[in-house]
């Protein structure tokens, strides 16, 4: 079900459409709404649910009364301490439950705005006891996640403040499923989900705000992303297709950064609150980490709310593990031809590692009449880096670190959030506008030759800025059928461009005649629209069978301009000892076209109430990325001699996802009020069209194929490319101790193949014959006979298939990995240390001999890491924290990093923070 059209284009008419489209329904269903509310109940007092809450302690009777009523909830886990509720059995309204719920108990309660509360304990004299504030939201934080029939990980604030990631890749190495190629040496971040990534595969937004910047690299990450490890207040990574919003152009999944809102800071009954925080290694084992910190502060009441916040995070060279060195191999920095170097390599510092990030937060809330809610949100993130190569020096028998290159990068983030959530099951609806420019300047070093070479290319500076628009309206309408059925429709439109603006100042050397990916003086710049029409609709019965099946169309518009310059045999030519020419070939490219892709699940509860047994399928589409197909240049900072050529011919990817999953969640397992959670699911996803960076193509005016490695540019494998494994999460909470467990095995490996001549235009010279030409023989002027040339096409070379010539992260499957967290809470649980243990089967096809016909190589080596880590909350608003990561000192790579940056994880490093909470 394709639509294709290209140059010349018509109006952005279907685009237009389909945005059209949503919006109107989503106005329809409000209309409908609106009249319907005429009849049913509009205020929380009188909208009647249905309770069944049996006896149990207070706080789990508070979780269970969030859960059914769908309220936030407010408390501090101490505030119930000790109490016992009597339960809740029939219907009531909202605040009417809570205030059965609560009678008889020395605890004060307050809805601060629509579907929010805080609970407040009262000590003798009807005195407020003072006690910090926690967010229950229907459930314990992540407790969802094991009752969701699809593959979804959240990591929450708290999960995050045991281990102070110093790379903001370091929040989801405890996430079944979750990878991240990190370069310690790069901020930014870019998100692997069961073996997919890069060029929106995977929709990385924070706060729903699409990061679509992407800059040629190593190919381990092309498509990256700058977010704070200070401002974010949770993440959620949902896996696969989607028929819902963030879902167009996916095919990997989304990951959703959520930063910190003004609620996060007061609660109930507060309007003035702040968080503190100051970190900092300590003495030797601060091992490069210096200050990092934050500072936000919040103040609101019914009418609205403001937030602000700033971060600052500084590091500096590492030194990194020496335990267990043997598992890196013998390939790695040449250990077998220069022992005493690889030496030094192993145990000096890391170089260059030095790092600036600076991040500040807005955000302004305002609660408009009728359950509305409007929001300005801003963020910027400011970071500076560096580049670097490790060179050998022979004279010193030693390993050092030259830098390349210096990356001076900013990202601002600005939106506008509306809701609208009445009391009525057919309303409620979203919108968000927002506004994100992501600007990368990096300075090229020199290629250190000498000038009398005229190979020579001085230091030069690239820039490379994208900026993306996005629109997004939904709503949800829900119908209660009956006692046991509910249906629900969420539906929408999503709308978003990304611009493209690349330029440089590099001169080529004077000897670099070979052929350029880009024409000297033209900077090329490219635009896609991508417009999406979803909707989704979820039947529910009796709270053991679940369907659910969706439908979306996408959009999408590409547009720009780009050049190669190449050398050619002039076509119609006929002459004696014919030469190629220059050629500068200019591609003004326009396309459209569009897709449908349904998916579909089913999820059910075969008998316990606590298990359940799910399965899902979708279609996935995602068309090439501006810079896929119009990027050119070189790939690295520095001043080597490979090149990136466009390619405007490239096709989009399409792709096949099925998953079978089972969730365990009960309660009261093993002790009273203990909770154990399981997720684990076999996953399989196939994609026609994936897009690679081939390193070996030819380019129109060759002869001969195969003899170009180091000209790369993107392709489209020829063959089925499979991403398929089991992950698995379990997580079990008793309260006074508490565990985590997660594991990702990957099966299979993929082979990649495509043509060698990308573009065509492979030629030939083929005789002409002969022509009589005069020849100065002597002193004499004679007519001979000679033998001319002319050139043809060379159809049969064109058609030359070439496999393995590929560089980046899809080259391997990810090597499988866990992470087991054991932890306790003492001191009426205000102390909690526990212990992590990450581990890694690894990849170690190359680690003990090179595959010289792959420039790739699979070397990920085992580990297995220990961390440590303690929380202290010396009051209810001050704690402190330490963090020993690595603390056996294990050499590693982490699982799925840059292995073409070579550059070892962090050795064994002690850090604290200190937060105080006002």
């Amino acid at each position: 079900m394709s639509t294709q059209s290209t140059r010349p284009l018509r109006p952005l008419s279907r685009i237009a459409l389909a945005g059209s489209l949503a919006l109107g329904t989503c106005t329809l269903s409000m209309g409908i709404g609106t009249a319907q509310a005429a009849v049913a109940t509009s205020s929380t007092k009188s909208n009647v649910i249905q309770f069944d809450i049996p006896a149990q302690p207070l706080d789990s009777a508070v979780l269970a009364y969030a859960e059914q009523s769908g309220v936030q909830v407010f408390f501090d886990s101490r505030t119930l301490a000790g109490l016992q509720s009597e339960g809740l059995h029939g219907g009531y309204s909202i605040e009417e439950a809570l205030h059965r719920l609560l009678r008889g108990m020395p605890v004060r309660y307050r809805f601060s705005a629509p579907g929010q509360v805080g609970l407040e304990r009262l000590a003798e004299g009807g005195q407020v006891m003072e006690l910090g504030a926690t967010h229950i939201d229907s459930m314990r934080d992540g407790d969802w996640v094991y009752q969701t029939p699809r593959s979804v990980s959240v990591i929450t604030r708290e999960q995050i403040d045991k281990r102070p990631p110093r790379h903001a890749a370091d929040l989801l190495e405890q996430t079944a499923g979750v990878y991240t190629a990190v370069n310690q040496r790069d901020p930014g971040l870019s998100v692997n989900i069961r073996g997919v990534q890069d060029y929106g595969r995977v929709n990385m937004n924070i706060d729903g705000m699409r990061q679509n910047f992407s800059v040629n690299g190593h190919q381990q990450r092309n498509g990256t992303m700058f977010i704070d490890p200070e401002f974010i207040q949770g993440v959620e990574i949902d896996k696969g297709t989607s028929a819902g919003m963030g879902g167009a152009g996916v095919i990997g999944g989304i990951a959703s950064f959520n930063t910190v809102e003004a609620r996060d800071l007061l609660g109930a009954g507060k309007e003035v609150g702040g968080r503190l925080r100051a970190g900092h290694g300590i003495g030797e084992l601060g091992n490069g980490t210096y200050f990092n910190g934050s500072a936000l502060f919040a103040a609101g009441n019914e009418i609205g709310d403001i937030l602000v916040g700033y971060s600052e995070r500084h590091f500096g060279d590492y030194r990194s593990g020496t335990q267990n060195a043997d598992n890196l191999g013998t390939q790695i920095r040449g250990k077998l031809e220069n022992r005493e170097a690889w030496k030094s390599w192993l145990h000096g510092e890391v170089g260059a590692m030095d790092s600036i990030t600076r991040s500040q937060l807005f955000k302004f809330g305002i609660n408009l009449p009728e359950h509305q809610r409007l929001q300005f949100s801003y963020f910027e993130t400011d970071a500076d880096s560096k580049d670097a190569w490790t060179y050998n020096d022979s004279n010193s028998n030693r390993y050092y670190y030259r830098v390349t290159g210096t990356n001076d990068i900013n990202a601002k983030n600005a939106a506008v959030d509306y809701s609208f959530s009445p009391d009525n099951d057919l309303i409620d609806f979203k919108a968000k506008l927002y506004y994100v420019t992501t600007r990368q300047d990096r300075w090229n070093a020199d290629n250190m030759s000498s000038a009398g070479t005229g190979n020579r290319v001085e230091a030069y500076t690239d820039r490379f800025q994208t900026d993306t628009w996005g629109l997004q309206v939904q709503n949800t309408s829900r119908w209660h059928v009956g006692q046991a059925d509910t249906l629900s429709f969420n539906y929408g439109t999503e709308l978003f461009q990304d611009s493209f603006r690349p330029s440089t100042d590099r001169v080529a050397a004077q000897n670099e005649v070979e052929s350029l990916p880009y024409v000297q003086g033209a900077n090329p710049k490219g635009k896609r629209i991508m417009a999406s029409l979803f909707g989704n609709l979820t039947y529910e019965h009796d709270d053991w069978l679940s369907l659910d099946a969706g439908l979306r169309y996408d959009r999408y518009r590409l547009s720009g301009k780009t050049g190669v310059t190449t050398w050619m045999y002039p076509e119609g030519v006929t002459e004696v000892s014919l030469s190629r020419q220059q050629t500068h070939m200019i591609f003004d490219e326009q396309t459209e076209e569009g897709r449908f892709s349904p998916t579909f699940g089913i999820a059910l509860k075969p008998g316990p109430d606590w298990l359940q047994v799910y399965t899902r399928w979708g279609r996935g589409w995602r068309p090439p990325a501006v810079t896929e197909v119009f990027m050119s240049g070189r790939p690295h900072a520095g001043g080597s001699a490979e090149m990136v050529y466009p390619n405007p011919f490239l096709k989009a990817e399409e792709s096949h996802n099925w998953e079978l999953g089972l969730n365990i969640f009960k309660e009261s397992l093993l002790r009273d009020g203990d909770r154990f959670g399981a997720k684990v699911a076999y996953f399989d996803t196939r994609i026609d069209n994936f897009s690679f960076l081939d390193t070996n193509v030819s380019l129109p005016g060759s002869s001969v194929a195969g003899i170009a490695l180091g000209r790369s540019a993107y392709q489209n494998n020829l063959e089925t490319t499979r991403f398929r494994g089991v992950e698995y999460s379990l997580d079990y909470d008793a309260g006074a101790y508490y565990g985590q467990l997660s594991y990702t095995h990957m099966i299979g490996s993929n082979e990649f193949c495509s043509n060698q001549f990308y573009m065509g235009g492979a030629q030939r010279l083929v005789s002409a014959g002969t022509v009589m030409r005069p020849v100065r023989v002597g002193s004499r002027i004679i007519m001979l006979p000679v033998r001319v040339s002319r050139a043809e096409g060379a159809a049969d070379t064109n058609s030359i298939v070439s496999c393995g010539d590929i560089m980046g992260n899809a080259s391997y499957m990810p090597a499988d990995r866990g992470a087991l967290t054991l932890g306790m809470r003492l001191l009426d649980r205000t102390l909690d240390i526990g212990m992590r243990v990450r581990y890694s089967e690894g990849n170690g096809e190359n680690l003990k001999s090179h595959t010289y016909n792959q420039i790739d190589q699979a070397q990920w080596p085992q580990y297995t890491v220990y961390d440590l880590y303690a929380s202290y909350w010396m009051t209810s608003s001050l704690n402190l924290a330490l963090s020993l990561e690595n603390a056996t000192d294990e050499a590693y790579f982490v699982a799925m990093g840059d292995g073409n940056n070579l550059s070892l994880a962090r050795g064994r490093t002690l850090s604290g923070m200190l937060e105080y909470r006002f």
